[in-house]
């Protein structure tokens, strides 16, 4: 290695300089070699940097260059010589150069990759962050430049690993180790990224033993009449342009949720382009005066059966174009916006039809721009029914309202919704697994937030038969008390607008805005379906209560736009326990008795509505005796 870097000094002083190679060796700069090695091979690999050169023909002269200074760093290494930061930026000059001179070459992510190991290195003996920022940089270019290199994943990895024990920061470190799962499922860090993400994801929702700082970013619901808005008016909010966030999907063979995440209010057109049978049919959405993301993923592969993958990337500068490739001919598709965070979400649905009757016209397949659809609506939306009439009900999501930094709606004495409907959930959970031998799936079964959109996702996605969001009321007036139950709709009266506002943690306009483009995503199938549930779940919860309680109000089965109802594939309602702005029952829902009433009650009406189905299927097919 020294011959060969020599050589190259030689030749390069003699050369631009016009010594001769004797002249040059008598330099002082290589007198100093006997006294300090390292820096001599720090200056001499500057000097013989076009031994390095693209322009040299030979490749394998890179390739050997690599290898040397390979050499070098695993004497450090092995030979306990790496106590001086000198050696390590000697090493760090001949890799970087390395990869400068031939970033084309197949030893440039090696480079990188081994820049950031030396980096790391020099970080854990000085301490000082300017280290691992650079060691961060070096496997980011690693995997930005090189994806489809084997070392891409591990660099990865390594900045997980980084970002969650060094940097502290735990959204980073999910999001590296999300990358692998997404880009390189079948890696050989995917694994491993796993169960780091599930740590992670652990850690962030294990309850802080002094949650102070989580109690300070939650903000209460106060409950206002429908004319007041909560908030202003997004159109007054838009200022500059927004940035799109990584994109969130959920999916089974039959339906997939995409949450397009904006950092403010954005317009948006959504379109279809016909495909064939070598190219299938793609939807793509165009976000507008946006830009992307530098952490956003370009490709996410999904293959599930229904959208082959999603692409997004800056289409022009003022423009974010995502684009869904879809598997096969989807039989339809929705978009709909949500505020606070501002973000579009697709519903991309098959019916899973025969192959003979899948097909359409392409006039009927053409895909649609905001306000306009033209695919037909309900027809192949709704397995539900019939699958419950085979089946029978097998699976039950239940949702406890809010929970996290959403505490929902609270009492002056400081009692939260959340933790009211998530001991309700546990309770009605334990019931329906015991007596009616279902499974059941929570949303959330501690303090953990979800937003609205992702827990009926969650049920789309587990092929939920039932969904059953559980909460409490409040109202403007404390006087205001009893019990009500709700299937999506149009609002049928100023209060269900009220109360889907506060909700769906927005405002009355907004509400309004939902409203105008709810028709579009109806899905009239479940209807009669979720009015069964509601009307057995709300009387079975009135009556029994009355039995043990005073004066509990019956106030019906209602109507309204509550976001987390929209897109469910199966029977889906939104239950109201009670009214936490009335003092009376403030104290009931403190009352571990009423609790456990009340979870009894809803678990009752689900098994009559379960019964019900069964006592149909067995009409419709007898069983054989």
């Amino acid at each position: 290695m020294w011959s060969r870097i020599r050589h190259s000094a030689r030749r390069k002083t003699g050369t631009q300089t016009g010594k001769t190679p004797q002249d040059a060796r008598q330099t002082p700069l290589l007198r100093l070699a006997a006294f300090r090695l390292p820096f001599v091979f720090f200056m001499l690999l500057l000097l013989a940097t076009p031994a390095w050169s693209k322009s040299e023909s030979d490749q394998d002269d890179i390739a050997r260059q690599y290898e040397q200074a390979k050499a070098y760093y695993q004497d450090l290494v092995t030979h306990d010589k790496g106590k001086d930061r000198n050696s390590w930026l000697t090493s760090v000059t001949a890799f970087r150069s390395i990869y400068k001179a031939a970033p084309d070459h197949q030893v440039a992510p090696k480079s990188l990759f081994m820049l950031g190991k030396i980096f790391q290195t020099m970080f854990s003996q000085s301490g000082k962050a300017h280290d691992l920022d650079q060691a961060i940089s070096a496997y980011e270019e690693l995997s930005s430049r090189y994806p489809g290199n084997t070392l891409a994943d591990d660099a990865f990895f390594i900045l997980g690993d980084i970002f969650r024990s060094d940097k502290k920061d735990p959204g980073k470190a999910a999001r590296a180790y999300a990358k692998i799962i997404a880009i390189y499922p079948e890696g050989d860090m995917a694994a491993a990224a796993q169960e780091r993400l599930l740590q992670v994801k652990h850690a962030a929702t294990t309850p802080s033993p002094l949650p102070a700082k989580e109690e300070i970013r939650e903000k209460c619901i106060i409950p206002q009449a429908v004319d007041e808005p909560q908030q202003k008016d997004l159109a007054g909010e838009k200022t500059g342009m927004a940035t799109v966030l990584p994109i969130h999907h959920w999916s089974n063979k039959r339906y997939t949720r995409l949450v397009v995440e904006t950092t403010g209010p954005v317009t948006f057109k959504h379109q279809t382009l016909t495909g064939n049978e070598a190219s299938p049919r793609r939807i793509y959405i165009d976000l507008h005066n946006c830009r992307l993301s530098p952490e956003s993923i370009k490709t996410i592969p999904i293959e599930d059966g229904l959208l082959r993958r999603v692409r997004n990337a800056q289409f022009d500068p003022q423009t974010v174009r995502v684009v869904l490739d879809t598997q096969t001919n989807i039989s339809n598709y929705k978009v709909f916006t949500l505020a606070d965070p501002f973000r579009v979400v697709i519903d991309v649905m098959s019916n899973d039809a025969p192959p003979e009757k899948a097909k359409e016209p392409d006039d009927k397949r053409k895909a649609t721009t905001r306000g306009k659809k033209v695919s037909p609506a309900n027809k192949a939306q709704s397995p539900t029914l019939a699958r419950q009439l085979e089946l029978g009900i097998k699976r039950i999501v239940i949702d406890p309202g809010h929970g996290g930094k959403d505490p929902g709606t609270c009492s002056p004495s400081g009692l939260k919704e959340k933790d009211i409907v998530l001991d309700v959930a546990l309770r009605v959970a334990k019931i329906i697994r015991e007596k009616l031998g279902c499974e059941v799936i929570l949303t959330r079964d501690r303090d953990v937030f979800i937003p609205l959109e992702e827990r009926t996702a969650i049920a789309n996605a587990k092929e939920a038969d039932l969904f059953l969001s559980i909460h409490v009321n409040a109202a403007p007036n404390h006087d205001a008390h009893g019990i009500e139950t709700y299937v999506l709709d149009l609002a049928s009266n100023k209060d269900a607008m009220r109360l889907a506002a506060m909700e769906n943690a927005t405002s009355a306009k907004q509400i309004s805005d939902l409203q105008a483009i709810l028709l579009d995503l109806m899905q009239n199938s479940k209807i009669n379906e979720s009015l069964k549930l509601a009307g057995l779940v709300q009387d079975k919860m009135v009556s029994g209560l009355n039995q043990k309680f005073s004066d509990v109000s019956n106030l019906g089965v209602k109507k309204a736009p509550f976001v987390v109802l929209i897109g469910a594939q199966m029977p889906a309602i939104l239950t109201e326990i009670a009214f936490l702005s009335n003092p009376e029952e403030e104290k009931r829902l403190r009352n571990e008795a009423y609790l456990a009433e009340v979870a009894n009650h809803i678990s009752g009406g689900v098994a009559q509505y379960v019964e019900s189905m069964r006592l149909v299927a067995n009409y419709r097919h007898p069983i054989s005796r």
